[in-house]
């Protein structure tokens, strides 16, 4: 691929070039790394490990990293923003999964009551696509670790999976920005009123569920 120059600039919400806390940190992840593999491995090492939680849709990288915890597309974005600050060409992945049932069941189960509703068959996903000696490697820094140990420990699989098209295949968009798509999400997003009270309410379990994780 010749001209990689569109998964090197700076956006609104992926704006490493406002953002001086975006540029020391990725300064300090890229410092004495021998080459890209390993910046783009401690990134992504870095982004992970941050606490997934349910949040808006369209907030800038410099937010996500200063509350320190995100959804899959806030942790995607912050970090696809840090690569590019570390000047590795990155761009995101968007597409359909499977609503992850058992999760949402377990979460539910928690609260004792049907406030969330019957979950929706499929869900909005994003990863991050970094361009990397020559070749795209794709990684998903959604679940920090703890939550993976959590849902391990429940029984509850990890995978994903993504939703095919008509003809089966899947169907991953990739994109230069998400500046619009995210804010198209959020404008139809499924909960709209008292937001901030699911969210709070849905990110206690998902707490609860890395303390699972660090049990016994």
């Amino acid at each position: 691929m010749n001209d990689l120059s569109a998964y090197m600039q700076p956006t609104q919400l992926c704006d490493f070039d406002t953002s001086r806390a975006v540029r020391d940190k990725a300064a300090e992840l890229d410092k004495d790394s021998p080459d890209a593999q390993e910046t783009y491995r401690r990134l992504c090492s870095f982004v992970k490990e941050l606490p997934y939680g349910l949040e808006d849709w369209d907030l800038r990288a410099s937010e996500t990293l200063a509350k320190a915890w995100g959804m899959c597309c806030g942790k995607t974005n912050l970090l696809v923003a840090l690569c590019r600050a570390c000047g590795i060409p990155a761009r995101y992945r968007v597409f359909r999964i499977r609503a992850e049932s058992k999760l949402l069941t377990w979460i539910a189960e928690q609260q004792g009551a049907g406030v969330f509703g019957a979950p929706p068959p499929e869900q909005d996903h994003l990863d991050c696509e970094a361009f990397v000696s020559g070749l795209w490697a794709v990684f998903d820094p959604s679940r920090d670790t703890g939550m993976e140990r959590g849902l391990l420990k429940l029984s509850i699989p990890l995978e994903r999976e993504i939703v095919g098209g008509p003809d089966g295949r899947e169907e991953v968009l990739l994109l230069d920005t998400i500046d619009g798509w995210a804010r198209r999400r959020q404008e139809n997003r499924r909960f709209k009123e008292e937001r901030e009270a699911l969210f709070e309410v849905m990110n206690r379990h998902l707490d609860r569920l890395r303390d699972i994780g660090r049990e016994g």
